[in-house]
């Protein structure tokens, strides 16, 4: 099953996200490799493994191997960085930021995607994980990179859609 026939398959409370999920794939701010990069990091974010499943199949055909490594590996260093960069926000008694993060993140300049598109990934995981200082930093980034308002908020678009098909997923189970 991939997320379209998950999300058809919903009662009838939560046809908002069935139609959301519906607009988001019918929108064209985004480009396909970007739209279904960000569906699936956003996937892995949620922790659900019948969304991440559902996911891997939605996109297997619309982007290639290398778009893919670039979404397992955003995952896998955003999962790491937005816990640590949050506990430095939300930590007051001290200045952890102050202190070296001493945590490799080689990957941020390892893959091979562009800048943008990496960073767009980062957004949505950062955004799922409840990181303001992680949305932060990647939104000045793309910011800087002219990427537009509109292709940002749609980046957390996607990922709240997701992360609410998860929780849908949860609670209907």
């Amino acid at each position: 099953m991939n997320i379209t026939e998950i999300v058809n398959s919903f009662p009838e409370y939560a046809k908002d996200i069935k139609l959301n999920y519906s607009k988001i794939l019918n929108e064209q701010v985004l480009d396909k490799k970007q739209l279904y990069g960000t569906i699936l990091i956003s996937s892995f974010a949620t922790q659900s493994t019948l969304l991440k499943d559902a996911a891997i199949r939605e996109v297997e055909e619309k982007i290639d191997s290398t778009f893919k490594d670039a979404v397992y590996g955003a995952y896998s260093l955003m999962s790491m960085n937005a816990i640590y960069y949050r506990f430095t926000h939300l930590a007051t008694e001290y200045n952890y930021a102050s202190l070296p993060a001493n945590l490799r993140m080689q990957y941020l300049t390892k893959h091979n995607i562009s800048k943008e598109d990496f960073e767009m990934l980062c957004l949505a995981v950062a955004v799922i994980i409840g990181c303001g200082k992680c949305i932060n930093a990647h939104e000045v980034v793309l910011r800087q990179s002219n990427i537009s308002n509109l292709v940002i908020q749609t980046v957390a678009r996607i990922a709240a859609i997701l992360n609410a098909i998860a929780n849908t997923i949860r609670v209907s189970a």
